[in-house]
């Protein structure tokens, strides 16, 4: 692999740079019309392409209008490997369907029979300048054709100023693995990776086709990370692999000014046979996303609101340390509006690069054979969190009171369910998205987002099963007339799941408002765990203690701590579970304070052994 400058590429050709507003450094929006396609995929020694060639030709066609819409078009189009017949695009070129001057299109095109580019300069003629390197890093064996990708865009000549519409054809450097050895065997692989933009007013972009990443060694992703734009397109039944996500790792490492936009085809692919049979069923996952981590990426919970009602899904990557927005997995196109990966000599107070926002949605109507916006309920992003509740529901579970706190926002039934499961407290926003457990993803990059369930991976299901699980035996104890504590008495005449950032401790209103603290510890058969566990909610409720009004010894300052999480912490139980049925935690610590007249509040009094002796650890009330 080796990555040369576009310029570089164009000047051959006495073609001038285009300058493409996604790449302008400045504090500008620019918006992304993404493709997520349907997968259903004819895999030939000769050939990779869609197997119903008619109907993606038509879906590709209908995309590229919605690209090319006349004083609306996105600034970048993408779509994925192997995704766009080169007829759908030919024809659309041949009727004018075009981008205009300043706008790029990233198109994964089927793949390209040795020596066939010759035939489409022929076709397109002074319609457009086609280019390529028609070089390959070894010998040519079985190879019988490339995986392109085709830049489209308008540049200048440099002789006379006019007008010309590019294609610049880039081949995939690496083949991908697979049992049969499909590209290894077929394709002929390319060399160069091109790239737009040169800082430093402009955002670099660079484009890898699935398995290219690997050749995206260290020492190029060293040159080139700062101020750059990472398209990574795929057709890929395993973009969670460690090698196709180890890059993702060392392109984040370094504090560079960089965002990553992968994007894979929709999940669950089918792939068939030269004949049409052989039907293979991918079980896949999507995996499509953007990263970024810019400090001023928006998190609030509208944006984040905003994003997850048109099926972008807030997540944080922590061991690279960045926002990691996770696409909805079925076929739909997505209209995006970002800010700039970098502002260059933009005054602080405009520098303020929020990140990407969905604008709209597309799904296929059948009926009129085109991409249209959502017209009704189950044509818009489902999450599935709605048909999990139904399903409790349907067990005997009541959780209507968790549908409704949904629909304020689901960002609060996660901080909700967390605080349930005893996940909540330390540090103290630990309700930040980017704190949040449900929301964080791991090195194996699974999505445990409670709100969003279309993660199939045995961790994440086994997570939301937990999480799930905790919230629904809260809410039987509820329905079945649970002798609650006389800490939480309140509760005792109903209450509603609830999460108020007033409150972000609380997770419960009881009927007259009182909010409460409601922890279910599930089966536990150490005490230790829930002593520990009890330490740290009344340490999430009390908060800091106050400043003592002198200095105190060891032994003072751990009597003070005492105090105050026994003063402090107030309204919460910690219900767990034993083989006689649920029971109500009690440590001990509940204890009351004397206090000699005068003494301050924050001075230390004499704990009343009255209270010691009533609530001995784990005690059951």
């Amino acid at each position: 692999m080796e990555i040369i400058p576009v310029r570089q590429r164009l000047e051959r050709e006495g073609l001038e740079p285009p300058r493409l507003n996604a790449l302008q450094a400045d504090d500008t929006l620019y918006t992304v019309l993404a493709h997520q396609p349907p997968g259903h995929i004819r895999i030939t020694p000769g050939s990779i392409s869609n197997a119903n060639s008619a109907e993606a030709k038509q879906r590709a066609a209908t995309f590229l209008e919605l690209a090319a819409t006349a004083g609306s078009q996105p600034d970048l189009v993408v779509s994925p490997e192997y995704s766009v017949p080169w007829d759908a695009l030919l024809e659309a070129i041949e009727q004018g369907v075009m981008p205009e001057e300043g706008k790029l299109w990233a198109l994964g095109c089927e793949s390209l029979p040795l020596g066939e580019l010759d035939a489409i300069r022929h076709r397109l003629g002074e319609r457009a300048v086609v280019l390529d390197d028609d070089v390959f890093p070894g010998a040519r064996t079985t190879q019988q054709y490339r995986n392109p990708l085709v830049y489209a865009f308008l540049t200048n000549s440099s002789t006379d100023q006019s007008v010309r519409l590019v294609l610049l054809v880039q081949y995939k450097t690496e083949p991908s693995g697979d049992p049969q050895n499909t590209e290894a065997t077929g394709m002929l692989p390319g060399v160069y990776i091109y790239a737009f933009g040169t800082l430093p007013t402009e955002v670099r972009l660079i484009t890898l086709i699935c398995s290219d990443v690997f050749g995206f060694k260290q020492d190029l992703i060293n040159q080139y990370y700062k101020g750059l734009l990472l398209l990574h397109i795929q057709l890929n039944n395993s973009p969670r692999h460690l090698l196709y996500k180890k890059y993702r790792q060392e392109l984040f490492a370094s504090a560079g000014e960089t965002e990553l936009l992968c994007l894979n085809w929709a999940d669950n692919v089918v792939s068939v046979d030269e004949s049409g049979e052989n039907e293979h069923q991918w079980k896949n996952i999507c995996g499509s996303a953007w990263y970024l981590c810019s400090p001023e990426t928006n998190l609030s919970d509208d944006a984040i609101l905003e994003n997850h009602s048109r099926g972008i899904y807030y997540t944080r990557h922590e061991p690279i340390r960045a926002h990691a927005l996770q696409f909805h997995y079925r076929p739909r196109v997505f209209l995006f509006e970002a800010t700039k990966v970098f502002h260059h000599a933009i005054p602080k107070p405009r520098s303020m690069r929020t990140g990407p926002k969905a604008r709209k949605t597309f799904v296929w109507a059948e009926d009129q054979s085109r991409w249209v916006e959502p017209r009704k309920l189950d044509e818009c992003p489902d999450d599935g969190f709605g048909r999990q509740l139904e399903k409790l529901n349907a067990c005997g579970t009541p959780l209507g009171d968790l549908y409704d706190l949904y629909r304020t926002g689901p960002i609060a039934v996660e901080r909700a369910m967390a605080i349930t499961a005893g996940e909540f407290g330390v540090p103290a926003d630990w309700y930040s998205p980017t704190r949040l457990d449900s929301m964080r993803l791991c090195e194996q990059e699974v999505v445990r987002r409670i709100t969003v369930t279309q993660d199939p991976a045995q961790e994440a299901v086994a997570f939301r099963d937990s999480r799930f699980a905790l919230t629904g035996a809260v809410a039987q104890l509820r329905a079945g007339g649970y002798a609650w504590p006389s800490s939480v008495q309140a509760l005792r005449k109903g209450f509603k799941f609830k999460w108020l950032p007033k409150f972000p401790n609380r997770n419960v209103v009881a009927e007259d408002g009182t909010l409460a603290t409601v922890v279910h510890a599930g089966l536990v058969v150490d005490p230790q765990v829930l002593d520990r566990l009890d330490q740290k909610v009344r340490k999430a409720l009390a908060g800091p203690p106050p400043e003592p009004e002198r200095e105190l010894s060891q032994e003072q300052e751990k009597l003070l701590l005492s105090q105050h999480y026994a003063a402090r912490a107030e309204r919460f139980c910690i219900i767990y579970m034993t083989g006689s049925g649920p029971k109500n935690y009690l440590s001990g610590r509940d204890i009351s304070f004397t206090r000699p007249s005068g003494q301050s509040a924050v001075d230390i009094g004499v704990p009343s052994l009255t209270g010691l002796a009533r609530n001995s650890p784990g005690a059951q009330e």
